[in-house]
């Protein structure tokens, strides 16, 4: 029989996440085999999450008491210690509750005779204090008081050596949750009011149009929400589909859509008026948009299933296209704490920018003369944001960089190549935008 329990379900998502996999689909499918709902779900997501997020410290803490090192634990006996050292230092549990509700798991997983070592190893490390570490060198100590592996430590170090460890620590959106309120329907201010009614707090962000937010529960979980007053979607997200400057009766092609948060933006700013391709490479992915755009009402949208990087002739000329490509994510780390630990592998590497280019090349090619194309990712990283675009307009010298109307927010570095956002400078994901004019 399965442990039950929040705690249980966190642990046993902890174990599948160390045999790889995408962090939130580990979660999810573990989530819905535990039968979980409510405070409790959440609880398992935050212990989850903050046991990913926070590893590289709490197993530097770990093995400060294990003489062996955490990496020669079981899987399980790993888990629950780092889940129950993250619910002690990072999330405000009694370290006896803790240490209490480990042991019992260590039981619980069919590994009793670890439960003295789980007993012992926590209530020293709970105490441990992390600022008189003496750390062997400066990537140790960027890995362990950041929370990143290796690689990402050492591409900080690299290309951000003064801002490393305020890019890792910084947290989205200065810790909101970032909104974009459908004009077609509501206002700023009066989603804010109606959201204060419903118990969430909301302040205007740093985009035009956007608020943000602090939700007690979901923030899919309102009236508001249910209605397609707004969406959630990160301010810089928000930044790169309003500087397509959509118009109504416009063409426009998303080409790497889902979930659809730029497409939803970008059809408010056609006034709903016009023809609107949103574009991802599965159905399961394309359906995340279509549902999207029928619970916010908009009817311009059109929805395909298409591989952005191999040109298809079927789409029609298009006035503006937007291309957010895949990318490293090296700009979202706090949304997406798996990518802080991920092995930057050269050939992946060398793959990934080889699909970056074949998309914004047939991007290229959907534009019609004096139409405008936006290339934007969420990542930091030179190679795959000014490079790209310095490559691609020596290659297409019919295009050429512009600025668009809307005003960055302070603290974007605006360059010939384009415009980015990083943590810690301007309050945003990290984020990388540049918006392009066809000649002709």
């Amino acid at each position: 029989m399965r442990p039950a329990g929040p705690r249980a379900a966190a642990v046993a998502a902890l174990v599948h996440q160390e045999q790889g996999g995408y962090a939130n689909l580990v979660l999810d499918a573990e989530l819905d085999r535990s039968g979980l709902a409510g405070r409790d779900r959440a609880f398992a997501g935050a212990v989850f999450y903050t046991a990913v997020e926070k590893q590289a410290a709490l197993d530097y803490i770990l093995n400060r008491f294990l003489p062996k090192g955490v990496a020669r634990l079981d899987p399980p006996v790993r888990a629950i210690l780092r889940s129950g050292l993250a619910q002690a230092r990072y999330m405000q549990v009694p370290a006896s509750a803790a240490v209490n509700e480990a042991v019992k798991l260590t039981r619980a997983f069919g590994k009793a005779s670890a439960a003295g070592l789980v007993n012992a190893v926590l209530r020293k490390a709970c105490g441990y204090d992390l600022n008189a570490a003496v750390f062997a060198d400066e990537t140790e100590r960027l890995m362990v008081l950041g929370c990143a592996g290796r690689d990402v430590a050492a591409f900080l170090r690299q290309y951000y050596p003064d801002e490393a460890l305020a890019i890792l620590t910084a947290p989205a959106d200065g810790g909101h949750t970032a909104l974009r309120v459908n004009p077609l329907k509501t206002t700023p201010a009066a989603l804010a009011a109606g959201l204060a009614a419903d118990g969430a707090e909301a302040e205007p962000g740093l985009v035009p149009g956007s608020l943000l937010a602090r939700f007690a529960g979901s923030p899919a979980g309102t009236e508001g929400f249910r209605q397609g007053l707004y969406h959630v979607e990160g301010q810089a997200s928000q930044l790169a589909a309003l500087c397509l400057e959509a118009e109504p009766g416009e063409t426009v092609l998303d080409l790497c859509a889902a979930p659809g948060g730029k497409t939803l933006t970008i059809a408010q700013e056609m006034q709903d008026r016009g023809r609107l391709v949103s574009c991802d490479v599965t159905e399961k992915r394309v359906g995340l948009i279509r549902t999207a755009a029928g619970r916010m009402g908009l009817g311009c949208i059109e929805t395909a299933v298409n591989d952005a990087a191999v040109y298809n002739p079927a789409f029609p000329p298009a006035d503006r296209v937007l291309a957010d490509v895949p990318c490293s994510g090296l700009g979202i780390l706090s949304k997406k704490p798996d990518i802080r630990y991920k092995t930057l592998d050269p050939a992946r590497r060398a793959a990934l920018l080889d699909t970056q280019r074949a998309i914004l090349d047939c991007a290229a090619r959907y534009l019609k003369p004096g139409g405008r194309l936006v290339y934007s990712t969420c990542t930091i990283h030179p190679e795959e944001n000014e490079e790209q675009v310095k490559a691609f307009l020596a290659r297409r010298p019919d295009f050429r960089a512009v600025q668009p109307g809307i005003a960055f927010p302070a603290g974007m570095a605006c360059g010939p190549y384009g415009a980015l956002s990083v943590p810690g400078r301007t309050g945003m994901d990290g984020f990388f935008i540049c918006v392009m004019r066809r000649d002709g």
